[in-house]
Order: C-alpha cells, then sequence, then structure tokens
C-alpha cells in the first residue's frame, strides 16, 4: 500500500476523490471540487493506494496558531470497506504529523456513527465532548482527539 499526497496538479487523482465521497457521503454531503481544491493547496490530502487505485481518503486542515489539525474528513471506497484501509491511513498521516512537530489531531463524527466511533477510539482517539447543534439545528457532533507527540 503506497500513501500519496495529493498536489493540486493531480487532476485526475482529485477527480476520482470525488467520485469516491460522493459514493460515501451523497451529492450533499461529500466533498466537491470548491472545497478539495482548496483543501489540497492550504491543506493536506491523503490517498491511501493498493495495487495502484485508490481505496481511502483523509482530509486535514491545521488551526491557526496550534500544533493540532483537524481531520475534515475520512473515507473509503464503498467496496473496500472492512479491510483496514482506514486505520493505516489514518496511522500513517499520524506518521507525517508526527515528524513535523503536530501535536494533537481533533475530529467530528456523528454521536450515531459506531462504526467511525469505534475505529477512532481504536485507534487511541478520545471524545472530548458532545457539540449540540454543530452543523445546524438538531445536527450534533462528537468532538475527538488524540494526541500524536
Amino acid at each position: 500500500m503506497e500513501l500519496v499526497e495529493v498536489r493540486w496538479q493531480d487532476r485526475d487523482l482529485i477527480d476520482e476523490i470525488i467520485h469516491i465521497e460522493i459514493e460515501a457521503f451523497g451529492a450533499n454531503g461529500g466533498v466537491d471540487e470548491w472545497i478539495l481544491k482548496p483543501m489540497v493547496r492550504y491543506g493536506k490530502v491523503f490517498v491511501l493506494k493498493d495495487s495502484n487505485r485508490v481505496v481511502s481518503i483523509a482530509e486535514f486542515i491545521q488551526k491557526f496558531d496550534s500544533e493540532e489539525v483537524f481531520l475534515y474528513g475520512l473515507c473509503t471506497r464503498r467496496e473496500s470497506r472492512g479491510r483496514g484501509y482506514a486505520s493505516e491511513i489514518l496511522r500513517r498521516s499520524e506518521e507525517f504529523f508526527r515528524k513535523r512537530n503536530i501535536g494533537e489531531i481533533g475530529l467530528t463524527v456523528a454521536p450515531d456513527n459506531e462504526a467511525a466511533i469505534n475505529l477512532y477510539k481504536n485507534l487511541d482517539y478520545d471524545v472530548i465532548e458532545l457539540q449540540r447543534d454543530e452543523y445546524g439545528r438538531g445536527v450534533d457532533r462528537l468532538f475527538m482527539k488524540k494526541k500524536i507527540k
């Protein structure tokens, strides 16, 4: 497996990421080109490839004046789920950031997304708080965090 940092010039890779995002989250929930391009230019977007095919994606942004990054999005190609790819891309991303003196990774997850919560807990992310109405009225999120340094 290969971890690849996506560059803004990687047009075909960006198109593939958008396709996988829509597959995972639907047209209104996935990252589109308007979000992905700035994230690639000013954040960090990684893909995990297996046999030269993208199987998992992780998108990160950084807090200003902080040693913390925020996991904006994580998804795995539908037919590749359940094979440990999400765990692998997170572990490799953590190592990338650790080498760059990033101390923590934060994320939010839907409180009813048991599979994702278990994934994060298995990777030693702690639930910090319930953020009520985070993405609008009635759209709560669990904020989770992990110290990596």
